[in-house]
């Protein structure tokens, strides 16, 4: 009976969210500054990923457009993916998920993919072995440019990663860009700095999420927000929303917002269109103080006197 109820609900549901999410898009449009097109390096990308999927979720289009235009791009798994559903066994689930990882970074073309496998649910932002692990990663690969989960979200092992992945640039001396990216939780209008047209990518995108047949959570709400976006990005079939990261900023504004990686508790999961706007919503007011703060901290001297 509840399943019934839900697909009835279904439609309706899906029109709420897109038509109060659109509105606000449109009406917010004129109030972001500075959104441009991701202009991709050539080289090499490397994506830090919490668990198997979140890859294709916040940068498939970016993936895909990379590899299209010759670049390369490696993939780090950062836990084991082993708690993705109920209905298989951990110690075969960790097998499945890596399995069909292996599986979508070769369908793409990307590089093999590196795992930490940490337990799933459970990364801790202070693992410093994970950290030194990372720090090897980058060495061997000579990124270009590293996406990382942004830390304002509703999973924490989401922000987890940020903290790993700070403290493992603080050892280094890392000279390429810099870019966070929104898996269940929107980066929202306040946070974005760069955009990746999904227009010629969305199909392919949605391929490589089907090839994760394990996974239990519906895709739909993501993709839907992607199209969304394409409002404020003015991209046809959607967009997947970027915000560039000074590093001394974004350590800054982690260790004062997430010192405990509790901050995930702040936001909502998007994994369902039934909650789409209050996904998107909830804790909109800390993203934007957050984003003001990284953008103060990110001025030069010179430029805070003006």
């Amino acid at each position: 009976m509840r399943g019934f109820l839900k697909e009835i609900l279904a439609g309706p549901a899906k029109l709420f969210n897109k038509t109060v999410l659109s509105l606000y898009l449109i009406t917010a449009k004129g109030r972001i500054k500075g959104l441009k097109p991701l202009q991709l390096p050539g080289g090499k990308a490397l994506i830090l990923a919490p668990h198997q999927d979140d890859e294709i979720l916040g940068c498939g289009c970016f993936i895909l457009k990379m590899i299209k235009e010759g670049g390369k791009v490696k993939t780090v798994f950062f836990t084991d993916g082993s708690k993705s559903t109920e209905e298989i066994e951990p110690e075969t689930l960790k097998r499945i998920r890596k399995t069909e990882a292996q599986k979508v970074a070769k369908t793409l073309g990307m590089e093999s993919p590196e795992f930490l496998d940490r337990e799933d649910g459970e990364l801790d932002h202070r693992d410093v072995g994970a950290a030194m692990k990372l720090i090897k990663i980058v060495k061997n690969f000579q990124p270009d440019l590293i996406m990382v989960p942004y830390f304002l979200d509703g999973h924490k092992d989401h922000s987890a990663v940020s903290g790993i992945f700070i403290n493992a640039l603080e050892s280094i001396n890392f000279k390429g860009r810099l870019f966070a990216y929104k898996t269940n939780s929107p980066i929202s209008i306040h946070g974005v700095t760069h955009f990746i047209d999904c227009t010629d990518f969305m199909e392919y995108k949605k391929n490589a999420l089907n090839l994760y047949e394990s996974q239990s959570m519906s895709f739909e709400s993501i993709l839907l927000m992607d199209k969304l976006n394409g409002i404020i990005a003015n991209a046809e079939e959607g967009a997947e929303l970027f915000r560039e990261l000074n590093l001394n900023a974004y350590k800054k504004a982690y260790r004062k917002y997430n010192k405990d990686n509790n901050i995930w508790k702040s936001f909502k999961q998007m994994y369902s269109i039934y909650f789409m706007v209050i996904a998107y919503f909830k804790g909109i007011k800390l993203k934007k103080e957050i984003a003001d703060y990284q953008n103060i901290k990110s001025r030069k001297p010179k430029e805070m006197e003006l």
